[in-house]
């Protein structure tokens, strides 16, 4: 089973297969299509190169990697990164994700120790409740901790090699690298180990898609052009309508009225965490929704319990920010933003209407559609910012 210890994920989820909506990274029932996505990413892992994947928050980036490293059955450990607020912390978690991956790879016989002693000079090995574990000794004064992920990195990398056996180190939450003092020095500690990598992969992901730009797309940082990158998008109404009925055979045995399954979709603007919280609470009652008034209500009690981080969501914009995010919650759609239209329905200049744009096309308040109208990406904040809701 797969759990998380100190910010890294191993094994195989618990996770009971009556259950085909959930909140927290989706898995197996849980799990819906990706079929294209879910092949980039093997093919990656095949040939060994590195990937980032790239989406708005809550879009199952997360999710994509962890279902695909457990399909292939391959030997990965998962690194949270999030609240990583020091070089010497990265450092620490990576030498559990390292540990972890070595306990996948080689038996504990005294042989192992002396390689591991070979290939992890300056670590310290280490045999905690009858589990080998590297660690780093930062009480000594003279160590620094991005030199000690170098090591890290290399002495896995020379392991696998001895062994024959391809590994995936992956990176969540990885745009909070860019917070710490060290970050330029940390990337470029990993690239240096990366690009020479044969048998050791690397996937990188986070949930601020504007900050994982800046770090790969970006010509004056370390990363720039290391990765393939995955960029998800929305996943489509067919997909998501054959989950839903399977879903409902399991629950009522018997499929929920077509309408039924297009309202959803509709209301949820098929933005996978919406479609899984509200199905969630749906499925959570003994009858089977057969109305619009039911779907309605229950998608009114969602906002009701997401209204504080809504509000939370918000307090970072200004006016004419607040005034442009206003304007596309009420037009729904925009093709235009800079037509006469749109300004005069936000009261702002082409200038200060840009600015605002940009800002919120960045920070992943709003996004473009394939068709290229631009519109809200979180449809409960939308709903919270045009009034449409009833306290009952």
């Amino acid at each position: 089973m797969d759990y998380l210890v100190w910010g890294v994920r191993v094994g195989v989820y618990m996770q009971s297969q009556r259950v085909y909506f959930t909140m927290q990274t989706a898995y197996k029932s849980t799990f819906c299509n990706r079929v294209l996505e879910r092949e980039h990413l093997k093919k990656n892992i095949a040939k060994g190169k590195h990937t980032v994947i790239v989406a708005p928050r809550r879009y199952g980036k997360t999710s994509l990697a962890c279902q695909v490293l457990s399909e292939i059955e391959g030997t990965y450990a998962e690194i949270d990164l999030f609240c990583a607020v020091s070089a010497k912390s990265i450092c620490d978690k990576i030498a559990k994700g390292v540990s972890v991956l070595i306990r996948q790879i080689l038996p504990f016989t005294e042989k192992t120790m002396h390689l591991l002693g070979a290939c992890f000079k300056s670590s310290v090995i280490s045999v905690v409740a009858g589990q080998l574990e590297i660690k780093v000794e930062f009480a000594k004064p003279a160590i620094n901790p991005v030199d000690e992920m170098v090591n890290l990195l290399s002495g896995l990398e020379q392991i696998a090699k001895k062994q024959k056996k391809r590994i995936v180190l992956f990176l969540d939450e990885f745009q909070d690298l860019l917070k710490v003092d060290q970050s330029s020095e940390i990337q470029a500690a990993i690239r240096s180990v990366a690009q020479k990598a044969e048998y050791l992969m690397f996937i990188f992901s986070g949930s601020s898609r504007h900050m994982l730009k800046k770090i790969f797309d970006d010509r004056g940082q370390p990363l720039y052009m290391l990765c393939d990158k995955i960029d998800l998008k929305r996943i489509g109404a067919d997909h998501f309508k054959a989950h839903i009925q399977k879903a409902a055979q399991k629950k009522w045995a018997n499929e929920i009225p077509a309408d039924m399954a297009q309202h959803i979709l509709t209301i949820t603007e098929l933005h996978p965490y919406y479609v899984n919280l509200l199905c969630d609470k749906l499925w959570d009652n003994d009858d089977m929704p057969t109305t619009i008034e039911t779907v309605e209500a229950v998608w009114n009690e969602c906002l009701i319990g997401y209204k504080d981080k809504l509000i939370a969501d918000l307090e970072p914009l200004n006016t004419n920010k607040m005034k442009v995010l206003n304007g596309f919650a009420l037009l729904d759609k925009v093709r235009e933003p800079n037509s006469k239209y749109f300004l005069d329905t936000v009261g702002l200049s082409l200038g200060s209407a840009q600015k605002a744009i940009a800002y919120l096309m960045q920070h992943d308040y709003i996004y473009k559609t394939e068709a290229r109208d631009v519109m809200l990406v979180d449809p409960l904040l939308k709903k919270f910012i045009t009034g449409k809701i009833e306290y009952v």
